[in-house]
């Protein structure tokens, strides 16, 4: 292809660029903030296996332990203040932020839809 005919057809190239951009749903507020601050230990998909902690029984935050433990109040501490070193604190999060961020991992774990 010429270089004149590459560049005449760059703007529609941006074009249907662009719009593939929007195929993909947008991610929630929760969503963003699990992946910014937890995933990495935690993972995607709260199940805790990541290079770093797997086979970490703390990380994986679907087990019925933690599902029976973890009621909002005590999960929103634990995330605002970190646990035993491992866990760093989160305490900048806003009310709202912390809302959406338990939402997500209530997601994750199959407790809300």
């Amino acid at each position: 292809m010429s270089r004149h005919r590459a560049l005449l057809a760059l703007p529609a190239l941006l074009a249907l660029a662009g719009g593939a951009c929007g195929l993909l749903p947008e991610r929630s507020l929760g969503e963003q903030l699990w992946r910014d601050r937890c995933a990495d230990c935690h993972g995607i998909d709260a199940r805790g296996n990541t290079v770093r902690f797997m086979g970490n029984p703390w990380a994986d935050l679907t087990d019925e332990d933690w599902r029976s433990a973890g009621d909002p109040d005590t999960v929103a501490e634990v995330t605002r203040t970190g646990f035993v070193g491992l866990m760093p604190a989160s305490d900048d999060l806003t009310a709202e932020e912390m809302a959406a961020l338990l939402d997500w991992l209530y997601y994750l774990r199959g407790e809300r839809q």
